[in-house]
């Protein structure tokens, strides 16, 4: 039996794990009639000076909504885009990332946004190397751009949850002085889920807990 550990995220085995185990994944539900509009977000897994990591992109004050919130890069898909298109075009528009640096692994099912205004699509992609050089931020879409280990994300004294008013229970990831919450951790935690094993994302009573947002719904 394959082991997926951290060391082992990179591989094909892993790839195929994670793309697979998500595609069977129960979606968040909407509150009321399900969105019109749909968006996608790149969930960039990258090695930064040979440690797994996942990258954040802290949102601009220059923007109307959101302001100074922690995220993943993407936004609206334009019409007649997929969402593999609409993730890479916003990763470029907003870090300068060019897309022939990410091999995009496939992607989950689509997740109503805190507001259900747009169904949200995570598209998985690996940058093998990240370089300060290979970014080239956006200052009046994003504020900051920030890589996490995968170690730290694993790590349950920094794993937390948060109930909604409306009852939904989502994750929260603390990382030095980042606070990693809503959509954004819930797309973290199902991919580490989907991805590694329970032995090394140890996410059961996290687990169980999200699982009562799909049980109820």
């Amino acid at each position: 039996m394959a082991t997926f550990t951290i060391q082992h995220i990179f591989s094909l085995a892993c790839r195929d794990r994670c793309i697979a185990k998500m595609r069977t994944l129960i979606p968040l539900p909407t509150q009321g009639p399900p969105p019109k509009d749909t968006a996608a977000v790149l969930v960039p897994l990258c090695r930064v000076n040979g440690i797994p990591s996942l990258l954040y992109a802290m949102r601009s004050n220059h923007l109307g909504m959101n302001t100074g919130l922690v995220s993943f890069p993407g936004g609206k898909s334009d019409p007649k885009e997929t969402a593999v298109q609409a993730a890479l075009r916003e990763t470029y528009e907003q870090l300068g990332i060019a897309p022939d640096k990410i091999n995009v692994w496939g992607q989950g099912p689509a997740i109503p946004s805190r507001n259900s205004e747009y169904m949200i699509t995570p598209v998985i992609g690996v940058i093998p190397e990240l370089k300060s050089s290979d970014m080239n931020i956006n200052i009046l879409k994003v504020a900051e751009a920030f890589t996490v280990p995968v170690e730290i994300l694993c790590n349950p004294k920094n794993q937390y949850y948060t109930q909604y008013s409306n009852g939904l229970i989502l994750p929260v990831f603390i990382a030095d002085e980042y606070k990693i919450w809503g959509i954004t951790a819930y797309i973290t935690h199902t991919f580490l889920t989907c991805a590694l094993s329970k032995e090394v994302y140890q996410n059961e009573w996290l687990k169980q807990k999200i699982d009562l947002n799909t049980s109820s719904s």
